[in-house]
């Protein structure tokens, strides 16, 4: 019968206590109006260098980019290739070609309706391998700006 109750827990109360157990807390009941979330915002341990330029807003204008740069293609690339590339990716909207020159390899931009689209399609095809044959590795990012269409770009010429 010894042998049975090595099956079974020992009652309670019978197990040792130890002084530095607390129980948690109950949970606090949820307030009528709960306060919104604050933003995260990191605490600088140090004020930046004075001679540290760089405005604000500039952050906000990299976070709206909707355009990606597309390096690492091989120089035979097509157009054709970069569109059905990115075709499938919901937001996309369209690519543009830059052929190679005698010191530039070929590279492309792949323009999207919202830069959640765009950082999506990143995400999925940066460092992809887009040539088997010339072991080309696709290298993509954010581009430093959008992309502006041609039309726009002579209506600055233009001034209107």
């Amino acid at each position: 019968m010894d042998d049975m109750a090595a099956y079974y827990p020992p009652p309670p109360g019978t197990l040792p206590t130890y002084a530095y157990y607390q129980a948690p807390p109950p949970p606090q009941p949820p307030a009528a109006v709960a306060p919104p979330p604050q933003p995260y915002l990191p605490h600088l341990h140090q004020a930046p260098f004075p001679s540290y330029g760089a405005p604000l807003a500039s952050y906000g204008s990299y976070d709206e980019v909707r355009t990606l740069f597309v390096a690492g293609l091989p120089e035979d690339v097509k157009a054709r290739e970069i569109y059905n590339l990115f075709r499938e990716f919901p937001g996309y909207e369209s690519s543009h070609l830059r052929s190679p020159s005698k010191n530039s390899q070929p590279f492309a931009f792949a323009v999207f309706s919202d830069q959640q689209s765009a950082v999506a399609a990143m995400h999925a095809l940066n460092g992809m391998v887009f040539d088997l044959e010339n072991g080309s590795t696709l290298y993509i990012d954010l581009a430093k700006s959008n992309s502006r269409s041609k039309r726009s770009r002579d209506e600055d010429r233009h001034g209107s």
